[in-house]
């Protein structure tokens, strides 16, 4: 760097030295200038650039510490930031994904997911997509919940079905767009588990028309469950229960063929030995 800069000052010095010098010697010295003048500035852009890092890093090792720590307030806003001063670089980019995690643990699912939002807009093609897919989903899954949930599990078949069904979409989204990724098997597991817990609140709803007499309402709702929950372990159960509407009804017909496929779905269904 002292080098260049030496450079630099001697062809100044030429250039103010020698100003008759004929036109061969300007263009050589005109070269020279801004050879060193580019060399030069390479040099301060390069030592910026190095400041700029050095401050990005400090910046998010401070945020990093504070979330490893649990201090999720203090994580975010350093991270927003550090966001704010440095736009660019792996850093910024990585604490897009931080803050979002971060907000998850503070129970503030709203924020995470517009984070993670944020995070696919500004980087889709980044190698961290499935993260946050992957975060949106479980904090439409966390919804609801709270730190009693340890004492006293939720029923999750008496949540808010909206969010159930945004958190069983975000995860087959992830799974369909990102096969080989380390969340697949987690997200599979969780719809799994959400396919029949949607499927439990159809057929709570159903057994709660059949209950008041609304057979129809009762069947429909049971065909809702059918068409959209297929494969869930409610499956024979609310088969059992559309036959006994459609008896009620006095619609024999529709009541056997619905035994029928209880019969193929599940043999030894109490409903049949009746």
């Amino acid at each position: 760097m002292t080098q260049d800069l030496d450079q630099a000052d001697d062809v100044l010095q030429i250039r103010y030295t020698f100003p008759m010098i004929n036109h061969q010697t300007r263009r050589i010295a005109s070269i020279a200038l801004i050879t060193s003048a580019l060399v030069l500035g390479g040099c301060a852009s390069s030592e910026q650039q190095a400041n700029t890092t050095t401050s990005a890093e400090r910046l998010y090792n401070t945020a990093k510490r504070a979330l490893n720590q649990g201090d999720f307030l203090t994580a975010v806003d350093t991270f927003e930031t550090l966001g704010a001063r440095f736009p660019f670089g792996s850093y910024t980019q990585q604490a897009q994904l931080d803050i979002a995690y971060a907000y998850f643990k503070q129970d503030e699912y709203d924020n995470a997911i517009t984070s993670a939002d944020r995070f696919i807009k500004l980087y889709p093609r980044s190698e961290n997509v499935d993260y946050a897919v992957y975060i949106k989903g479980v904090a439409h899954f966390a919804r609801g919940g709270s730190f009693m949930e340890r004492i006293f599990p939720r029923d999750m078949a008496s949540v808010n079905q909206n969010w159930l069904r945004a958190a069983f979409a975000e995860f087959d989204s992830l799974v369909r767009q990102y096969p080989d990724s380390e969340y697949v098997p987690d997200s599979l597991a969780r719809m799994e588990f959400l396919r029949n817990e949607m499927a439990r609140h159809e057929l709570k709803t159903a057994k709660f028309y059949y209950q008041r007499g609304a057979m129809v309402a009762a069947i429909n709702r049971v065909g809702y469950l059918l068409e959209h929950f297929d494969g869930s372990k409610h499956v024979p159960n609310a088969l059992a229960l559309m036959a006994s509407a459609y008896g009620s009804l006095g619609q024999a017909d529709m009541q056997n063929d619905t035994l029928r496929t209880l019969a193929l779905t599940e043999p030894e269904h109490p409903a049949l030995q009746n």
